[in-house]
């Protein structure tokens, strides 16, 4: 009885004494898990710690950016049609071009970029005026010549289908006598125009009719291609806007040989004014066979072919009177005071200055027209694109031309960002008088009157000049 009395007393001690053991292990573990917990917090913590001040330096220590590379030079790539039917207009736009060049690098002193002064090289191809040549000189203007930016060529037809292959590269195309609308409707990111497109070319000359005679009855001519229809429609729909009666609308040809039935069926019409959209050979040809015809109108008024010295050359002093819409005319050209005026910045040299370099590069006696105001436009233009993005990335100058506000000696620049239409540039109209071709229309920047009506063909035959009274 008293060994088991014993025994049990045993069993409960170590029971005891188990159950203690048992807490005080307990005990210690949760006291030891604290305190690892606590060091593992606190280690991720200061991890944390470290990888969010690493963070911090990188974001307030920028990466390098690598250098952009300045070139020695800056090829700008083009066509002209030195020869073939555009080769007059062609030609004038190369020397206004070289012309302008020829200020950027030897007055100007280059083109700045990062500190350093580049100057532009000119690299170009004779496109004989034709349309089929074009894409093929300019896809090797840019992936054999490697050329940096590109001027487009002379007239719409061909800067119609230069401008594609400008896209399909991503190469920026200054356009500088392309005046059809659509070259600029067709969603091209890479193509900007320095001069008045088509449609609004004959605004200027139908306001000043406007104001000469409120009842005038108008005759519109026009060639049908891709920059004349644009003038054609432009002209009717600022008559209309004006309620000026259009009795006379036609398309004639590309290749017109006689205007002799579209003449005489417009004569039936009797106008008062006739407005014809032309190109030189094909302007000249109209002019003669009015003549021959001895088709008579108060004021007859063309695009820019009467400014060329052929056209009076081939009409003598039957070109008496006659009208030309300009972009520019050396007698009217803009100057610093006028972009101070205006809100615009000024750059490249004055008309004066211009003229002198243009008589340094173009063929002795040779008078600058449109064209070669144009051309020159579209090197300052670019020079100055560049200038702004300081870069050469199309992109960049690109959106650089966005923003210009510029004036030069050929008028104010300042494009419609989305589809690279020109929307400062203003037309003037010119007239021959006595000889010479002079600005008459806007009055504020015109050098004479203008003569309404004009001699008639039989008084011009005489010897009789439009001369204001």
């Amino acid at each position: 009885m008293i060994g088991k009395g014993i025994i049990n007393m045993l069993s409960k001690v170590y029971v005891i004494v188990a159950i203690v053991l048992i807490l005080i292990a307990g005990l210690s573990g949760y006291i030891i898990g604290q305190n690892t917990s606590s060091a593992l917090v606190q280690t991720v913590t200061v991890e944390k710690t470290v990888v969010r001040t690493v963070t911090q330096q990188v974001t307030q220590q920028p990466t390098e950016q690598p250098q952009q590379t300045i070139p020695d030079k800056i090829v700008v790539g083009f066509t002209v049609g030195l020869t073939g039917p555009f080769a007059l207009a062609s030609t004038q736009g190369l020397w206004g071009i070289q012309a302008a060049t020829k200020w950027v690098n030897d007055v100007y002193g280059g083109i700045k970029i990062g500190g350093k002064r580049v100057k532009i090289e000119l690299k170009y191809y004779d496109d004989q005026s034709s349309k089929d040549l074009v894409p093929s000189l300019y896809e090797r203007l840019i992936t054999v010549d490697k050329v940096d930016f590109l001027l487009g060529p002379y007239s719409s037809p061909l800067v119609y289908v230069a401008a594609p292959v400008a896209e399909k590269y991503g190469k920026l195309m200054i356009n500088w006598m392309g005046a059809s609308d659509a070259i600029h409707e067709q969603g091209y990111r890479y193509v900007v125009a320095v001069l008045t497109l088509a449609t609004e070319q004959m605004r200027t000359a139908v306001g000043m009719i406007k104001q000469l005679d409120p009842r005038a009855k108008l005759a519109i001519v026009f060639k049908e291609d891709e920059f004349n229809r644009f003038i054609g429609m432009g002209a009717r729909k600022a008559a209309q806007e004006l309620g000026l009666q259009v009795v006379f609308f036609k398309s004639y040809p590309i290749d017109i040989k006689d205007f002799t039935p579209i003449f005489t069926e417009m004569a039936a019409t009797k106008p008062d004014v006739i407005i014809i959209g032309s190109h030189e050979t094909d302007g000249i040809l109209a002019a003669k066979q009015l003549s021959e015809l001895n088709i008579n109108a108060k004021m007859i008024i063309m695009t820019f072919v009467p400014g060329f010295l052929s056209f009076r050359q081939a009409l003598g002093n039957l070109a008496e009177g006659f009208a030309g819409t300009q972009q520019w005319e050396p007698v009217a050209s803009y100057k610093p005071e006028d972009a101070m005026k205006k809100g615009f910045e000024w750059f490249g040299p004055t008309g004066n200055e211009f003229l002198e370099l243009y008589k340094s590069v173009a063929k002795p006696g040779e008078k600058p027209t449109e064209h070669a105001g144009a051309g020159a436009a579209a090197i300052l233009v670019l020079a100055k694109a560049i200038e702004a993005a300081q870069s050469l990335d199309q992109r960049a100058v690109r959106e650089a031309l966005n923003r210009l506000n510029i004036m030069t000696f050929f008028g104010p620049f300042k494009i419609d960002p989305a589809t690279g239409k020109q929307i400062a540039h203003e037309e003037l109209v010119a007239q021959w008088q006595g000889g010479k071709y002079v600005v008459i229309w806007p009055p504020e920047v015109a050098t004479s009157k203008p003569v309404y009506p004009i001699p008639t063909w039989d008084e011009k035959r005489q010897g009789k000049q439009a001369m204001p009274s």
